[in-house]
């Protein structure tokens, strides 16, 4: 009868372990925030949701209808 051998088993790395999903906290109420101008208020909105559309793969552009 032929023994067979196992592969040793090698212990699991923490930095390879799954980590659970976090999410980012931004606070949108912040003294800063409440300073801004309507004109800033208006460019950092436009500026979050050019770089959230970045972070999700939408192409930015302008809204010409088409879909």
């Amino acid at each position: 009868m032929t023994k067979v051998s196992r592969a040793p088993t090698v212990p699991s790395s923490p930095a390879l372990q799954p980590r659970a999903p976090h999410q980012l906290s931004m606070a949108f109420e912040s003294t800063v925030a409440l300073d801004l101008s309507d004109s800033e208020r208006s460019s950092v909105i436009a500026q979050l949701a050019t770089l959230l559309m970045e972070a999700a793969g939408v192409a930015a552009g302008g809204n010409d209808g088409q879909h």
